[in-house]
């Protein structure tokens, strides 16, 4: 298996290393291209014309935030090009050895490397200063080049991150661990496999509701049509943006100055059966001098994926859901607008409404009898972040930004019985957030190499939870109260010619929140930038961060079961009984993490960029059940805290009044409960006890370059290995979590080509994803791993009218079967490995 392995690394690498050669590298500054682009924001204008001269674009969001630029039409060579884009503003440019440098209000971009694709930069609350950590950009061209309906659908591409989690894909039995849910249908990012609840997700920057019983933001609900692409930083930034940043920060970017308007219709289906999909997108914008508004339209439908559309899955449970039917409806508007020279508003409003239905069971007797529980759930998601920005004397700017969003979610499960309904469960998951932020940044003082700059804020946000539960309420809210502050230094530039210098830069960061049901926290972070030379760029940053538990997680109870205290422990009389408590614990504290990441990226020619991170996560403090085994728990030593022995009365009754998940005592034994035979009380109740270490390498390459025929090709790749373990309590020994069955594999990769022209392109992708160790039973057993290819094609069929066709995983590469201890149980990892199988689909698109 290691040797397959290898080998498609090694085959994923040779198809990028192809196009490396610098005799092809170069193309004339005189060279003409044709151009067709509509009237956008400059930033994207510019990076589209930069794209196609396969130049690097250096510019500032403080220089092209809010600055329109014309349609572009004709046959221009590059440099004609920018020089029409940019004429009647304020900025000036200058081209230097294939590169474009963009300057105007502000200059520290430029002085310190920003390139255009971080014009907005996630990783920092200073505009213009380029993050200590990398940063993966995924556009909406990429996404439509790679055949994505849906922002879910990029993130669990990406090599960083794992399915695990909140996923579509995940039915009733969990992907094999608590953590891995499918409340209603939605998508989160989780990255590093550390847990949805540990990667922060925000939409323009600013943090919505919660989903379902996850603390993250449901992807699905943000129309793909409206986004301009999403930047990745996988590394931890709570002292920027505070908790839950634990694996990283994604942040996703909407379209800011559209004009005009797009329609797209899109079917598809999976040729093994079920996953029939439809999909309608609009989207209609218009910007003006001095403001703009952008409003999205999209419809999805999928049809569900049956346990007996699929050869490998048991024959027993054909009606089950492996995937299930899915309906969404989603609405975003966006706009901005100068109310004077100084003060600018903005707000986005986020709507989206939908319905899941899944069933699991198994069939029964004959004639043929359904056993097992139907379930519907509806959803609907809501949220609007106005702000207001004033640009203040000194340079200094300010900006007030409000949040209020909501995230509910309820259903119904009918259960049935050998055929026969039996009996109907309600269940609801409501979650709201509301928040206020004021912040400010500008410059402090003058280095040589530019301006020191300080960005400072506070906030309150309020976080509420309702759960209705057969057996449960569940009514808690949580706020928090935060200040922060983040510094960068710019130290060398490169006019100042200090040799093997050329460009040097610092910024700290430091965070501290206070909770209402918990205690506060601070968090600091620290990153360096190094560039000796004027192709390679050292990064190191190091920082701390912090997740509080969920509501859910912390306030949803314990249920006390009473059980034989045989095999327990020895030496207690027969027929003694103990009292087991599991569950949610409300005493529960913040997980915390220390991160530290060193990369290097390197541009050895013009069109060629290579990054390459080493990433060490520690994570203590993480909440999890302390019992993995029962057997000896009475007397074991490791397990000393959990017990009490010979509890009092009073003691028996506290822990039995306690339990509100089941209200009251259960009965595990064959006889009443008799408090005099209670020889013992387990708790295992979540805490904060377990230990996680990940450390790994991401590799990322982009090679892009036009060609003599007048075409561009495009070559990326990027890969993550990964080894991460986990101590569960002290004294225990260290046991793996990567590469085992239901965590991520070890080596994760995707790798592409796209060749385009003016009229049409054509995309090929290669994914793999590595094998993982099922260790569940006596005798390991190696879970195979998965390649799957990919192909786009594009056409402009007339000048405004696109027809895309995509075929998705296109060998059809099935997951292997592993070991299920009920024929209900999903019998492959489906954390790792996708029952969609080969799906075809076309798109066709209109534009105006």
């Amino acid at each position: 298996m290691a040797g397959k392995r290898f080998h498609v690394i090694a085959v994923l690498m040779a198809s990028v290393a192809c196009g490396f050669v610098p005799q092809c590298a170069t193309a004339s500054d005189r060279q003409v291209y044709q151009f067709d682009l509509p009237a956008q924001d400059l930033g994207d204008a510019l990076r589209a014309v930069a794209a196609k001269a396969g130049w690097e674009l250096y510019a500032s969001a403080d220089d092209l935030n809010g600055v329109p630029a014309p349609r572009l039409h004709g046959t221009f060579t590059a440099r004609e090009a920018v020089e029409r884009l940019v004429r009647g503003t304020n900025l000036s440019v200058r081209f230097d050895k294939g590169a474009v440098i963009v300057r105007g209000r502000s200059e520290v971009a430029a002085g310190n490397g920003a390139s255009g694709k971080d014009i907005v930069v996630t990783g920092s609350r200073i505009q213009g200063a380029p993050p200590a950590a990398p940063v993966a950009v995924v556009t909406s061209e990429d996404m439509r080049n790679a055949g994505q309906a849906d922002l879910g659908e990029m993130a669990r591409s990406l090599p960083q991150n794992f399915g695990g989690g909140q996923n579509p894909g995940l039915n009733f039995s969990g992907g094999g661990a608590a953590g891995n849910l499918n409340v209603n249908g939605a998508s989160t990012f989780n990255l590093r496999g550390i847990g949805q609840n540990a990667t922060l997700t925000l939409l323009n920057g600013n943090r919505y509701s919660n989903s379902g019983i996850s603390a993250a933001l449901d992807l699905s609900s943000i129309p793909v049509a409206a986004v301009d692409r999403v930047e990745v930083v996988a590394d931890g930034a709570s002292a920027i943006y505070g908790a839950d940043a634990v694996g990283g920060v994604v942040n996703v970017i909407l379209k800011r100055d559209y004009s005009g308007g797009y329609v797209s219709g899109r079917l598809g289906t999976s040729t093994d059966g079920g996953d029939f999909e439809q999909q309608f997108s609009g989207v209609v914008g218009r910007h003006w001098s001095s403001g703009g508004v952008l409003a999205t339209y999209d419809l999805f439908r999928n049809t569900a994926i049956l346990a007996g559309h699929r050869s490998y899955e048991r024959p027993s449970n054909p009606d089950s859901t492996t995937y299930p039917d899915l309906i969404r409806q989603s609405f975003l508007l966006s706009g901005h607008q100068a109310v004077a020279s100084f003060m600018r508003l903005s707000a986005d409003l986020l709507f989206k409404a939908g319905e899941m239905n899944s069933a699991n069971g198994t069939l029964v007797d004959k004639p043929i009898a359904f056993q097992g529980v139907l379930t519907k759930r509806t959803f609907e998601t809501f949220g609007i972040a106005p702000s207001v920005d004033v640009d203040l004397p000194g340079g200094w700017s300010a900006k007030l930004t409000g949040i209020y969003s909501t995230d509910n979610t309820g259903g119904l499960s009918r259960f049935y019985s050998a055929g026969a309904f039996s009996r109907a469960t309600p269940a609801r998951y409501d979650n709201a957030a509301k928040s206020l932020e004021l912040s400010a940044q500008g410059p402090l003082f003058q280095l040589p190499a530019g301006d020191v700059r300080l960005a400072v804020g506070a906030g309150i946000r309020t976080n509420s939870f309702i759960g209705v539960l057969p057996t449960l309420t569940i009514d808690r809210d949580r706020t928090n109260r935060y200040i922060y502050g983040e510094l960068f230094a710019p130290l060398v530039e490169p006019a100042q010619n200090i040799p093997l210098i050329r460009r040097a830069s610092i910024s700290g960061a430091v965070r501290f929140e206070d909770y209402s049901d918990s205690i506060g926290i601070a968090t600091p972070k620290v990153g360096l930038i190094y560039q000796p030379v004027e192709p390679l760029t050292l990064k190191a940053s190091w920082g701390r961060s912090f997740k509080v538990p969920t509501l859910y997680q912390q306030y949803s109870g314990y249920s006390a079961v009473l059980l034989p205290a045989s095999g327990y422990g020895s030496a207690f009389p027969t027929n003694s009984t103990l009292i087991y408590i599991v569950g949610a614990n409300d005493r529960l504290k913040p997980e915390r993490s220390e991160n530290y990441t060193f990369s290097a990226e390197l541009k050895p020619i013009k069109d060629l960029s290579i990054a390459v991170s080493y990433f060490h996560i520690n994570y203590t403090d993480r909440v999890s059940a302390p019992l993995t085994s029962y057997v000896g728990a009475l007397t074991n030593p490791l397990y000393a805290q959990l017990v009490t022995i010979n509890p009092s009365l009073a003691q028996m009754n506290a822990a039995i009044a306690g339990a509100t998940q089941v209200p009251g005592l259960q009965n595990g034994t064959a006889s009443p409960y008799d408090p005099a035979r209670v020889v013992a009380i387990l708790d295992g109740r979540d805490r904060n006890i377990s230990q996680q270490e990940f450390r790994g390498i991401d590799l990322a390459l982009r090679y892009a370059r036009q060609l003599g025929i007048g075409g561009t090709l495009i070559i990326s790749a990027a890969g993550t290995w990964i080894e991460s373990a986990q101590v569960l309590l002290p004294g225990q020994p260290s046991t793996p979590l990567a590469g085992r069955i239901f965590n991520p594999p070890h080596f994760k990769a995707r790798g592409g080509v796209t060749f385009s022209k003016a009229r049409f392109s054509l995309s090929a992708y290669a994914n793999f994803t590595g094998d993982v160790l099922d260790a569940r039973q006596t005798t390991p057993v190696d879970v195979e791993g998965m390649t799957t290819f990919d192909l786009t094609a594009r056409l402009r069929i007339a000048p405004r009218t696109e027809l895309s066709l995509n075929a998705l995983n296109l060998l059809n590469a099935k997951p292997e079967t592993i070991y299920t201890s009920s024929a209900s149980d999903t019998p492959f990892d489906n954390t790792n490995y996708s029952a969609i199988g080969r799906f075809l689909s076309i798109t066709v698109s209109q534009s105006w």
